[in-house]
């Protein structure tokens, strides 16, 4: 996430690996699981999906980020494509 973009307070925040990746792959894993069930629901049920799978996938980019930037830094972390089983 850009410097400028971080709230004030938050840009020292610091995680283990291993809660930065169980992050991943629990967002990634709703975000799809959301999906499933919004393309299985009938018509407007699915307009209920909308909003929560929008905000999921912020959640999923900003964590992408943060993820990119601890390997950048030298983390001892799996690709992120393999992360989420897209590798």
């Amino acid at each position: 996430m850009p410097q400028e973009l971080v709230p004030k307070g938050l840009e020292m925040l610091e995680i283990s690996e291993n809660a930065l990746m169980m992050s991943v792959q629990a967002i990634h894993f709703a975000t799809r699981h959301l999906g499933a069930e919004r393309e299985a629901a009938a018509g407007p049920l699915q307009a209920g999906y909308d909003e929560i799978i929008e905000a999921y996938g912020i959640v999923a980019a900003e964590l992408r980020q943060v993820y990119a930037q601890a390997r950048a830094r030298g983390c001892d972390l799996p690709s992120y494509a393999a992360l989420v089983g897209q590798a």
